[in-house]
């Protein structure tokens, strides 16, 4: 898909509290010492930031091992003044990185780093930006993670950078890596045969009658070119947050079942009936849930903190009389504003929370089932992926959206080895720790995929933000930020009407 321009980069950036003693001007070259070791601390754990790509333009691409790492190839620092808006900074970073392309795939590791510092706020963001055959997601979450405790665990690791004659700053690789096997060198993958014919059919099946489905996206067609994706991002305040997990928690589903819900109302809202009856939308699953530690041949191996690619995607149809009924309570709503998102009536609300409680059923379904007729499982039978997914162009599109979150970032600021890690003046109370206050998860737009993708992250204790992503191409700049404003103002929503919640 990178090869083929239908994806670019996934980014997850993090907010962080600095130190005091990192504070001041002066301290300036320490700050960059202190980020500059600790990215070179994660790299050296984790193998898929260690590799090229070797033959990525041909059917069979594999990986290369890179033994020097010229970080000042991969980390860029943004200094702003006291004038400069460091939201508006943070939201352009995010927007230019995510579409960004990552040059030479054989000799370069495809990840990169952006920090943008404002030395009269105090303010830190570290921005990580990756392209996905190197990690998926929650390899972002695992990188922001192990990067808050190596700056907090102060790592010696000197010896493993060297300055150049030009200046960059070299990092020696591990002379042998032990590169994460993929989910089906560890576990089984089983797959019925009705499955399997399932999926032929509507891969080679005749297309009138595959690809005729309502729920199918028609309003969105592919347009590989131009790419360029529109991001927006949103923020709900913690005391907020727990309102609406309150009312997820009585509703009986989740945060990602509320999105969907949500999502749907909004869409049926600015999609008519004769573009689109009835929608499809779709939910990754993070599958190191179905892993073991430590399986045979890989007893090294520790899933839940491995950065690889363990994701699968599950789908969720809305069909013609949930969409039909939606519609009709919109038509009906007196709740009506011309210029901006209006509130959900009492019975949009309940039409709401039943499809929510509906997705979450399907994901502890599909939880339940572990990884038993898995798309991933039938991977092995195509045999060549460019053509797969030049052919996919030319389809309609399937989805209309993803909810494609991570969840919790739960690292907490304190050291994670005290008796052995710490060098001398490292940080001994809560006061001196790096700590994360925000946390952001961000796509480029998959040209091939859902047209929008809904990205909700927070960090533990703190905000959750949500941020959307869409082709610039596929529908006006409007639509989308409709969607935004819709997911903002009903979120809110529901945690003003959370009366009986009690922290």
């Amino acid at each position: 898909m990178y090869v083929l321009d239908q994806y670019r980069g996934t980014s997850v950036s993090c907010r962080y509290k600095i130190p005091p003693r990192f504070a001041a001007p002066e301290a300036n070259l320490d700050l960059v010492c202190a980020v500059e070791n600790a990215v070179a601390d994660v790299v050296l754990k984790h193998p898929m930031l260690q590799v090229g790509i070797k033959d990525a333009d041909s059917k069979n691409p594999t990986w290369i091992q890179l033994n020097n790492i010229d970080l000042s190839r991969h980390i860029t620092w943004v200094v702003l003044n006291s004038s400069q808006g460091f939201d508006d900074t943070s939201q352009e970073t995010t927007m230019s990185e995510i579409d960004g392309i990552f040059p030479e795939l054989e000799s370069r590791p495809g990840w990169r780093v952006v920090v943008v510092h404002q030395e009269s706020t105090g303010l830190l963001e570290i921005h990580f930006t990756w392209n996905h055959p190197h990690a998926d997601g929650i390899s972002g979450k695992i990188f922001q993670r192990n990067l808050c405790q190596s700056l907090n665990n102060q790592r010696r690791i000197g010896q493993n950078i060297r300055e150049s004659p030009s200046s960059s700053k070299i990092l020696t690789a591990k002379a042998s890596t032990q590169l994460p096997p993929s989910i089906e060198d560890t576990c089984k993958l089983p797959v019925a045969l009705s499955y399997i014919m399932k999926m032929i059919w509507e891969e080679l099946g005749p297309a009138k009658l595959v690809w005729a489905r309502s729920s199918l996206a028609r309003w969105a067609p592919f347009q590989l070119s131009p790419y360029k994706t529109q991001f927006r991002a949103f923020s709900i305040n913690n005391e907020t947050l727990d309102r609406i997990l309150f009312s997820c928690r009585r509703n009986k589903t989740s945060l990602t079942g509320l999105l969907h819900g949500l999502t749907l109302v909004s869409l049926a809202s600015h999609v008519d009936e004769e573009a689109a009856s009835a929608f499809e939308g779709g939910t990754t699953v993070d599958m190191r849930r179905f892993m073991t530690s430590n399986p045979p041949g890989y007893l090294w191996l520790q899933p839940e903190k491995t950065m690889s690619n363990y994701v699968t995607l599950m789908a969720h149809k809305f069909d013609r009389s949930v969409v039909n009924g939606i519609r009709l309570e919109l038509s009906s709503n007196t709740n009506t504003n011309d210029n901006g998102p209006v509130s959900l009536s009492a019975k949009l609300m309940e039409q709401m929370w039943s499809v929510s409680t509906k997705v979450r059923d399907e994901i502890t379904q599909k939880i339940e089932g572990g990884l038993k007729n898995d798309p991933v499982g039938v991977m092995k039978f195509v045999g060549d992926w460019r053509k797969q997914m030049t052919d996919a162009a030319q389809r309609p599109r399937q989805f209309s959206w993803w909810v494609t979150g991570i969840g919790v970032l739960d690292e907490r600021a304190m050291p994670t080895d005290t008796t052995t890690s710490l060098s001398p003046g490292a940080p001994a109370s809560s006061s001196e720790t790096w700590a994360i206050h925000r946390a952001q998860f961000a796509l480029s737009a998959e040209t091939t995929a859902a047209a929008f993708m809904i990205s909700p992250m927070t960090a533990a204790g703190e905000q959750l933000c949500v941020g959307v992503s869409w082709q610039d191409s596929i529908c006006d700049v409007s639509l989308g930020e409709r969607i935004v404003a819709d997911l903002d103002l009903w979120l809110n929503q529901i945690a003003s009407l959370c009366d009986e919640f009690s922290a």
